[in-house]
């Protein structure tokens, strides 16, 4: 082959040269095959009411919806005369009761009075002394505290709003752990164990990879639930799977769609 027809060809060359290395870096990408489950789910996490256990009027709230809370922290105030009420007397029955006491360990030791008598005073002070310390703790109940450190998802009362006991003030989440449910055919599932290394993706840090585990294997099959967008795949026998992450930096939040691969 002569120099002019090599030269002519030498564009040609160069151009295939360009797309195989192409291929070998495209092909790959286009066509590569992962052996991971891929479902998605809806981030969730811990959550708990907190309420009182005494009926009150609401005095003051300390916290609002959105701020972060530490465990033993006050969120609200309710008002306290009646239990406080309720401690005073408990303490003056205490008080009478254990000097009756005192006086009637005394004279049985003395055999003053009898067995009997002594037993009755003894019961009336271990009775008081339980009277006192219940109403101590219902005082203690009209400060309301954070049972655990974590984020107000919800406040359910107003100031100067009249509660009874139980009524939930707030829903306090842990944003330190977040979990996503998916659910996997049959098939799927019994490719996955505890203990699994899984990625979670959401939509607002695309291409970060929130690394968990798979922490929650159901035994039974369900239906598809109906949160799932298509009526074929309501229809259809799942099992569900909870993924457990870290969550340190509080980004997963309550609510948020995740996309879940667990590396088989």
């Amino acid at each position: 082959m002569d120099v002019e027809k090599i030269k002519k060809l030498r564009p040609i060359i160069v151009v295939v040269v360009i797309l195989v290395i192409l291929g070998f870096w495209l092909v790959p990408k286009f066509f590569h095959t992962s052996t991971g489950i891929f479902a998605s789910g809806t981030v969730e996490i811990t959550e708990a009411d907190v309420s009182s256990r005494i009926a009150s009027r609401v005095t003051s709230l300390e916290k609002d919806e959105g701020q972060q809370v530490q465990k033993g922290e006050t969120m609200a105030i309710l008002d306290n005369s009646i239990v406080a009420a309720q401690k005073d007397a408990a303490g003056a029955m205490f008080a009478n009761a254990r000097d009756i006491y005192t006086r009637s360990k005394n004279l049985f030791e003395s055999n003053a009075i009898s067995e009997q008598q002594f037993d009755a005073a003894q019961a009336a002070y271990i009775s008081s002394e339980a009277q006192l310390r219940e109403a101590q703790v219902m005082f203690n109940e009209a400060t309301v505290v954070a049972p655990w450190s974590g984020i107000i998802l919800r406040r359910h009362v107003e100031a100067g709003e009249l509660i009874s006991p139980n009524t939930p003030l707030f829903t306090i989440g842990d944003l330190s752990q977040a979990k996503v449910t998916i659910y996997v055919p049959l098939t799927q599932m019994t490719m996955i164990k505890y203990g699994m290394k899984a990625f979670v993706e959401i939509d607002a840090y695309k291409g970060r990879k929130f690394e968990g585990t798979v922490t929650f294997i159901s035994g039974e099959a369900e239906f598809t639930p109906k949160n799932v967008q298509t009526q074929d795949e309501r229809i259809k026998e799942v099992f569900e799977i909870q993924i457990t992450v870290p969550n340190p930096e509080g980004i997963l939040k309550p609510g948020i769609p995740a996309d879940v691969d667990i590396q088989i």
